[in-house]
């Protein structure tokens, strides 16, 4: 038996709950846009000017970050498309919408900010920015107390045979281990998800957090297809090109170890966390946002 089994189940439940909230918000802008080819910022700057007070959040003091910000996101009908450049594109470097285009972002937060989140949310009618008025559509949030026993139905793992983890903004994964200049890239699911396992259970870098990244490089089985289905790309971000990945990649989950370590609550609740707080690093930047998906027999 793993000593992480004893590790990663009990820190989960000796570990306080606190909200997690998570919502998305639909604006417009009055006439055509052009943005920049990373566009994370441009909901910094949005949330910014409906609630000065949101900058501390994002400069400050606070390490991790409570919040996490998608980029801005394309409607075209039914399909969503993430605004980013590629560093290199042989198209030009800004990004545009038209005038009355439906555009959003998702939004993770912590308890500690909420009163400040909310207020910016509710203010972001009539901003000016870009030479445009963006008005507000609708807004949505919803809240998740983490660790929980119960989780929901989406999130659960019963009857499940893997995860898919889809990359939907680049991610800079963060290196468990060691603070280095060096970066990691191989998305093996204890570095994947390394960062939200020290915010969910309060973990620094020591014994018990490793251990905890250990269990589940494990427990979750990266398939063959990984090293096709995960891309690394380079971004543009304030004019300058920079390594990340983007793609998806599916997490077979070994049965036997999750049974032998009692590890099923906590990778749901991993999974929960990851989908409102995004993975790896600078993701207050729009950096490392996630959809989940549990894929059943």
């Amino acid at each position: 038996m793993l000593i992480s089994d004893v590790i990663g189940v009990r820190k989960l439940f000796e570990t306080s709950p606190r909200n997690y909230y998570f919502g998305y918000v639909k604006l417009v802008p009055d006439k055509d846009v052009l943005l920049p080819p990373f566009t994370g910022k441009v909901v910094k700057s949005l949330l910014i000017q409906a609630n000065p007070s949101i900058e501390e959040v994002f400069s400050g003091r606070y390490s991790p970050k409570p919040i996490h910000v998608s980029t801005l996101i394309r409607i075209d009908g039914s399909r969503r498309v993430y605004l980013w450049k590629r560093y290199g594109s042989k198209q030009e470097l800004t990004m545009r919408l038209g005038t009355g285009q439906t555009t959003m972002f998702y939004i993770g937060f912590t308890e500690d900010i909420a009163h400040k989140v909310i207020d910016a949310l509710m203010n972001l009618s009539d901003i000016e920015l870009f030479n445009a008025k963006w008005s507000l559509i609708e807004y949505g949030v919803e809240k998740y107390s983490l660790p929980a026993e119960h989780i929901p139905e989406q999130f659960s793992i019963d009857n499940a045979v893997a995860i898919k983890v889809e990359f939907r903004t680049p991610t800079l994964l963060l290196d468990p281990y060691k603070t280095s200049k060096y970066k990691r890239f191989l998305p093996l699911p204890g570095i994947v998800f390394s960062y939200n396992v020290g915010d969910l259970l309060r973990m620094e870098r020591n014994k018990d957090y490793i251990e905890t990244i250990n269990l589940l490089n494990a427990v979750l089985n990266e398939t063959y297809s990984a090293l096709e289905t995960v891309k690394p790309i380079m971004y543009i971000y304030e004019g300058k090109g920079y390594p990340a990945i983007i793609g998806y990649i599916k997490y077979m989950i070994d049965w036997d170890l999750v049974e032998k370590t009692g590890a099923q609550k906590l990778l749901e609740n991993i999974i929960v966390h990851a989908s409102i707080m995004g993975v790896g690093t600078s993701r207050a930047n729009g950096f490392g946002h996630v959809t989940t998906k549990i894929i059943r027999e």
